[in-house]
């Protein structure tokens, strides 16, 4: 995972120390971050002839439905899952205004961390003292906007760098572990889609974008922003395609100032879709002066069994096989595209009752049980190296 991935982006530790030793500068002198970039992106491709070994090992990510066990982060780490999407609900962790609950985030957030894996945060919710549509996005009203900032800012307190998670409670929790602070914030989540947002509006969200960045910097101003991961074609009323509703956010003054990288979900029955969803999105930022701009893919997947009429139902060996390919194709491009990571949704099997769609209860590398792994799972960690 390449940090931002874009036009202001740092890149993974792993390599930027690499880099800094072959750029020489003055003493005390700040590295131009593009410099770092195009020595980091060389010194890539110079490590290896393997797929996975030309990409750090952050670039390889998961997106989990829900929260995993201990025992399933500790999996990860061996299979060195390079990053793992954590959800801060905000209507989970302040259910009453000026009562924040981070108990179970910590726990999250310290098992990735002591395995390896820098978690990247979305914000996403609404709390009902805020609004009673969960989904709404808090923008308009000058307090719900306040609030949404306020709630940000104590994330960025205690998860960034220095912050008081890292500077206490991990310590205590995790002796001699590494601390892996919040350094990305993706903002929302599918906000082109009904399913998820309310209201589809490309404006309303370019708000939240410019609040978010105005929140997060005052507290970290090496901070990046990722925009929420946009769904490539959904369907349902009023929904946008990812490239469309991307474009109709440009036109909102200055909000291109208050992101680093943008995300897609290009959930699609074959890799000829996603070729097409990302160069879809590429050309809008290109259109709009911003080429430099890292994509994301913060959600892909399919399904191994369940609804025959589903396009994303492969079956064990087709998912193993898509698995493989994608993430190849993304790891190939990686540079072309300026792809930041990739993270494969979801990691256990869902019970098909809470499943959000009709392939995603079958989606999991593991069984819902967790123990049993499949195909899909022996083909990732073949491209990150692990066990």
């Amino acid at each position: 995972m390449i940090r931002g991935g874009g036009r202001s982006g740092r890149i993974a530790p792993l390599l930027v120390g690499a880099a800094e030793a072959v750029i020489a500068r003055a003493p005390g002198q700040r590295l131009p971050r593009l410099v770092v970039l195009v020595t980091v992106l060389s010194l890539g491709a110079l490590a290896s002839a393997g797929p996975a070994a030309a990409a750090p090992r952050e670039f390889f990510g998961l997106a989990p439905q829900a929260p995993p066990p201990t025992a399933d982060v500790q999996r990860m780490g061996q299979g060195k899952v390079g990053a793992v999407r954590v959800f801060l609900n905000w209507a989970a962790i302040e259910r009453n205004d000026d009562e924040f609950n981070w108990a179970a985030v910590d726990r999250y957030v310290g098992d990735l961390a002591a395995a390896g894996i820098r978690p990247l945060p979305f914000a996403w919710g609404v709390p009902q003292f805020v609004n009673e549509d969960s989904l709404t996005m808090p923008v308009g009203p000058a307090n719900a906007e306040a609030q949404w900032q306020e709630f940000l800012r104590e994330a960025v307190e205690r998860y960034g760098p220095g912050g008081q998670y890292w500077t206490s409670v991990f310590p205590a929790r995790y002796p001699g572990m590494q601390a892996k602070p919040f350094e990305v914030w993706q903002v929302w989540n599918e906000q082109n889609a009904p399913k998820h947002t309310h209201p589809l509006s490309p404006s309303t969200y370019a708000r939240l974008v410019q609040i978010s960045h105005s929140a997060i910097t005052s507290r970290d101003p090496n901070a990046e922003i990722l925009l929420g991961g946009m769904f490539g074609q959904p369907t349902g009323a009023g929904a946008f395609k990812a490239w469309k509703f991307l474009k109709a956010v440009y036109k909102t003054d200055g909000v291109k100032d208050s992101f680093d990288a943008v995300a897609l979900h290009p959930y699609s029955p074959n890799l000829g879709g996603i070729k097409d969803q990302v160069n879809r999105m590429r050309k809008v930022l290109k259109k709009n002066k911003d080429k430099k701009t890292g994509l994301w893919v913060t959600e892909i997947g399919w399904g191994s069994h369940g609804a025959s009429t589903s396009r994303l139902v492969k079956g064990l060996k087709g998912q193993a096989r898509l698995l493989k390919k994608s993430f190849t194709l993304l790891n190939k491009k990686r540079k072309k595209w300026r792809i930041g990571g990739v993270f494969w949704y979801t990691w256990r099997d869902l019970n098909p009752v809470a499943a959000p769609c009709d392939w995603c209860s079958s989606a999991g590398l593991f069984g819902q049980n967790g123990f049993a792994p499949k195909p899909a799972w022996n083909k990732y960690v073949r491209l990150t190296r692990g066990s």
